[in-house]
C-alpha cells in the first residue's frame, strides 16, 4: 500500500518532522504480517501548502494521515486557510466518491472533523482568541498519559478492548473537537475532552484526539510481540485500508 502524510502543521515543509510518526506507521504495519496484507508500506509526504502541486497523483494513494499540528487554528492567515480549504475539499471528495481510507492524528482529527463541518475551540473554554504562533503556557490542557473509555464497540479497539472498556493513549492538545460532523460518531472519550476518537460509520475514516505514534517502542516488529494501544490503532486502521486496497485491485 501508498500511504501520503499530509503535513498541516503552519511552519514551512519538512519532510523529517514526522518521522517518529511515519515509523510508528511502518512499524505498526507488521502486526499485520500472516493477514491478508497485500504488499509492504510506502509513504510519501505533502504539506498542505503545496497540496495542489500534488492533486494529479493522488490516485496511486491508498490512504491518507493528517498530521498533528502545534498552532492555534487562529494563527493560520488568509492564505493558509484558503489552501486548507482546498485540502478539506479533496479529502471530502475523495472520502464520500472514492472511499479512500483516512486516518486524522491530534490536530489532523480536529482538520477532519471541521473539513465535515465540524466545531473545534480550545478546551478552556475562558480563552476565546490566540493569535500566538504557540499555545500559551496557563492554558487548559490534555497532556501524557491519559485514560480514556470506550462510548461504543468498533474495530479500531480489535485486540485492546471490548466495549465498555478503558485504556491509556498520549495526549498533547489544547484544542478540541467541540461538535462533530452529523456524518461522524464518537468511540472514545476522556475526562477532559469528549471526543477522543471518531469515525464516519461504513467507511475507513478516523480521527484521534490522541498520539498513538508516541508511547512506544518503534523497533519492535516480531509479530508476536506485546502491542501498546497505540500500535494496535495504526494497525487495525492499516489492516482495514488493507481491505479496501486489496478489494479495489479484484474488481
Amino acid at each position: 500500500m501508498r500511504g501520503l502524510i499530509v503535513d498541516i502543521e503552519l511552519k514551512a515543509p519538512d519532510e523529517g518532522r514526522y518521522s517518529e510518526l511515519t515509523d510508528g506507521i511502518i512499524s505498526a504495519a507488521y502486526l499485520n504480517k500472516g493477514s491478508n496484507s497485500s504488499n509492504e508500506i510506502v509513504l510519501d509526504y505533502v504539506h498542505f501548502s503545496n497540496f495542489e502541486d500534488r492533486e494529479r497523483y493522488l490516485p496511486v494513494y491508498d490512504f491518507f494521515v493528517l498530521s498533528p499540528q502545534g498552532c492555534p487554528w487562529s494563527s493560520y492567515r488568509a492564505g493558509d486557510v484558503q489552501k486548507l480549504g482546498f485540502l478539506a475539499g479533496i479529502v471530502r471528495e475523495h472520502v464520500q466518491i472514492k472511499h479512500l481510507p483516512v486516518l486524522g492524528i491530534c490536530g489532523g482529527h480536529q482538520f477532519l472533523s471541521m473539513a465535515f463541518g465540524g466545531e473545534v475551540g480550545f478546551i478552556d473554554n475562558s480563552i476565546k482568541s490566540c493569535m500566538e504562533s504557540c499555545y500559551t503556557g496557563d492554558c487548559a490542557a490534555e497532556r501524557g498519559a491519559t485514560i480514556i473509555k470506550t462510548v461504543r464497540e468498533d474495530p479500531i479497539f480489535q485486540g485492546i478492548t471490548h466495549h465498555p472498556g478503558t485504556f491509556f493513549v498520549i495526549e498533547n492538545h489544547v484544542e478540541e473537537v467541540k461538535v462533530i460532523p452529523p456524518a461522524f460518531v464518537n468511540l472514545a472519550s476522556s475526562r477532559l475532552s469528549r471526543f477522543q476518537l471518531i469515525r464516519i460509520p461504513g467507511k475507513v475514516v478516523y480521527g484521534t484526539a490522541f498520539h498513538p505514534e508516541r508511547g512506544w517502542n518503534h523497533g519492535e516488529t516480531r509479530e508476536s510481540s506485546p502491542a501498546p494501544v497505540g500500535k494496535m490503532i495504526l494497525a487495525n486502521f492499516l489492516k482495514m485500508a488493507d481491505a479496501i486496497h486489496a478489494s479495489a485491485h479484484l474488481n
